[in-house]
């Protein structure tokens, strides 16, 4: 039998803080912790981290502004979605958290521990990309800028995702396409590895299209080639940056700049590892996130 995809077992609700409506899950029981999808995404693409961690942690699942059912004003930047995050606290009665950044998530993970240290015990930033070194890839901006392209090319993406879902083979493909050499090793071995990146492709199709969150991801937050570096001195909470040295989507220098410009920080670097070490090198990234965060 099939496993079903983590998120398949959760549940999402919208609830309203003192800046807007978050579309939010949650599980497990303990230490708070708040873990910030990527780009694209939702609640969804965190669920199986999330139910790893639910052994030990309250684990909050908020959906960023402009992905899932959460509205785009919630909020645009880095620290108007910190903000936003602290209101959902707030809201759930939480006094503090510690908050993993997950690539896209990573600046408003960071803007959080630095803009509120006071509810922050601790950092932890996976693949996070680092907005001034980010440059993304002239189709994608090309479709963001022309009006009704993105939502043109979002639902032809999906419809072709969808295809390869059906057919192993051409699933297989896509799924080698996106690993590094040393993942790919590990898939010819595991095909329970195999099916968890088809549960994660699942996550984007279950979820509503990412267009809004995603051209505010490009225009404002994750792509900002040549913008001034953020700064990040404020942040008091104890930081992991842990990072795939075989990192194609976000290379290894920006868990370098998070390392350096974050005082105390500690970097962890996955050798072999690509963008989707949460899911390829579960284990260990799981054993390692568990010993950065409170119990």
């Amino acid at each position: 039998m099939t496993p079903e995809p983590a998120h398949r077992h959760l549940s999402a609700r919208l609830i309203e803080t003192a800046h807007g409506p978050i579309e939010v899950a949650q599980c497990g029981k303990g230490p708070a912790v708040v873990v910030v999808h990527g780009t694209p995404g939702s609640w969804r693409q965190a669920a199986g981290l999330a139910l790893d961690l639910a052994d030990r942690h309250t684990v909050v699942l908020p959906s960023r502004p402009g992905y899932g059912r959460t509205p785009l004003p919630t909020g645009r930047t880095p620290s108007e979605q910190a903000r936003a995050y602290v209101g959902l606290l707030d809201a759930l009665g939480v006094d503090t958290a510690a908050v993993v950044g997950i690539s896209g998530g990573g600046p408003s993970a960071a803007r959080l521990a630095s803009l509120h240290p006071e509810r922050t015990t601790a950092l932890v930033l996976c693949c996070a990309l680092a907005p001034h070194l980010m440059v993304p890839p002239t189709p994608m901006r090309v479709a963001l800028a022309v009006p009704r392209l993105a939502e043109v090319g979002t639902w032809v993406q999906r419809r072709a995702l969808r295809r390869r879902l059906a057919d192993a083979a051409a699933m297989q493909r896509r799924a080698e396409a996106d690993l590094s050499p040393a993942e790919r090793a590990q898939l010819a071995d595991d095909p329970g590895l195999r099916q968890a990146i088809v549960n994660f492709h699942l996550t984007h199709l279950d979820a509503p299209p990412p267009v809004r969150g995603l051209r505010n991801d490009l225009q404002s937050i994750g792509f900002a080639p040549g913008g001034a570096a953020p700064d990040l001195r404020a942040v008091r909470a104890p930081t992991l940056v842990l990072h795939g040295d075989a990192d194609q989507v976000v290379p290894l220098m920006h868990g370098e700049f998070y390392a350096s410009a974050i005082e105390g920080a500690r970097l962890e670097v996955l050798p072999g590892a690509g963008h989707a070490f949460l899911i390829t090198f579960r284990q260990e990234s799981l054993d390692r996130l568990r010993a950065a965060l409170p119990t």
